[in-house]
C-alpha cells in the first residue's frame, strides 16, 4: 500500500514539473534560431525568427507540445517541447 502512494505521488510531481516547464513558441523560435547559427548559418540565423514564429503550429496536450514549422506541404520541422527542452522528431538537418 505505501508502494502505491510513493509511486502515485512520484507520478504527480513529475506531472506537476512537466506542466510547469512545458516550453512556450518564443522559447521553440529561440530554439531554432540557435540551431541555425550552431550550424554555421549566423547570417540566416538573424532572420530566421520572424519566419519560424509565421509558419509554426503549435499543439499543446499540457504535459508537453508539439511544434511544427512547415515548408510547404511536404516537408516541416517537428519538435518536442518538455521540461524546457525541445527534441527533433524528424531530423532538421535536411533543411537548415
Amino acid at each position: 500500500m505505501r508502494k502505491r502512494y510513493f509511486i502515485a505521488t512520484a507520478i504527480l510531481v513529475i506531472s506537476l514539473f512537466a506542466f510547469a516547464s512545458n516550453p512556450n513558441k518564443a522559447d521553440y523560435v529561440s530554439f531554432v534560431k540557435d540551431e541555425i547559427t550552431s550550424e554555421g548559418h549566423p547570417f540566416v540565423g538573424m532572420f530566421t525568427s520572424p519566419f519560424v514564429n509565421t509558419f509554426t503550429s503549435k499543439q499543446n496536450y499540457g504535459l508537453f507540445s508539439i511544434y511544427k514549422t512547415k515548408f510547404d506541404d511536404k516537408e516541416s520541422l517537428t519538435a518536442i517541447g518538455a521540461f524546457n527542452n525541445f527534441y527533433w522528431i524528424n531530423s532538421p538537418k535536411e533543411y537548415l
